[in-house]
């Protein structure tokens, strides 16, 4: 049976017991496995659930490791360019007790390719990850996903929030700032944000385009046959140019 009993006092790194024994909760981790203590507290057993979890002096249930798969919110607090460190706040949609560190790699952003953290996350982003490992702490996270990703961006420039107008393309409504995020699909939902595609930077067309190049081009030729004194056209009908003697 495990080496500890209810009531043990235990501190962080402790081994608990075997994974084919109990398995672990709240306040303890599995590696390799053995089930160790991830936090400070008293031990308690559940032998109908056959897991083992560490209490605080209250009694209250302490924080277990994310494991993979698990979704969590978090503020992006350092971003470099090919990582980024992440304070995870909320974990499949409960506040967590205190705030973990979770670390998201430039690979694991999109499936496209990315010079730089910079360019889809900045530090005081709001983040919604999946957890690739497992009672691990930096928690190695993944915004590969359309539900995944920045939920809220801050503007660098003056620190307003940022309004989403197409695709990943943000602008700030305060300076006016444009900025590029790798966006979730619900992109502002929980904060009252609504997308802007009305005030996105248009395109000119084409057609936009090839007009003003016809329309300059039309102004240079006349001002090329007026310089000419008008030869141009002579010599498009067929006339030589006069010999030089």
């Amino acid at each position: 049976m495990s080496s500890v009993k209810n009531g043990d006092i235990v501190v962080p790194g402790d081994q608990l017991c075997v994974i084919e024994e109990l398995s672990p909760s709240f306040g303890t981790y599995e590696k390799e496995g053995v089930v160790f203590a991830t936090t400070a507290g008293g031990v308690s057993i559940d032998l109908k659930a056959r897991s083992i979890s560490v209490l605080g002096p209250d009694g209250r249930s302490k924080l277990a490791l994310p494991v993979k798969g698990d979704i969590m919110i978090g503020e992006v607090i350092r971003a470099y360019e090919s990582r980024a460190e992440v304070s995870l706040v909320k974990r499949n949609g409960k506040d967590i007790l205190s705030p973990l560190l979770g670390e998201i790699r430039i690979g694991n952003v999109t499936r496209r390719f990315v010079k730089s953290m910079h360019d889809v996350m900045r530090a005081g982003d709001i983040i919604r990850a999946e957890v690739l490992n497992t009672h691990e702490i930096p928690a190695e996270l993944s915004v590969v996903g359309p539900d995944l990703g920045v939920i809220l961006g801050k503007c660098t420039r003056c620190g307003n929030d940022l309004v989403l107008t197409t695709h990943n393309n943000m602008v700030c409504l305060r300076c006016e700032n444009h900025e590029i995020r790798e966006a979730a699909k619900d992109y502002g939902v929980m904060f009252g944000l609504e997308a802007r595609p009305d005030i996105a930077p248009r395109r000119r067309s084409y057609g936009d385009r090839g007009g003003e190049d016809r329309r300059y081009g039309d102004r240079r030729g006349r001002d090329s046959r007026r310089r000419s004194g008008g030869r141009r056209n002579s010599y498009r009908d067929g006339d030589r140019r006069p010999r030089r003697r």
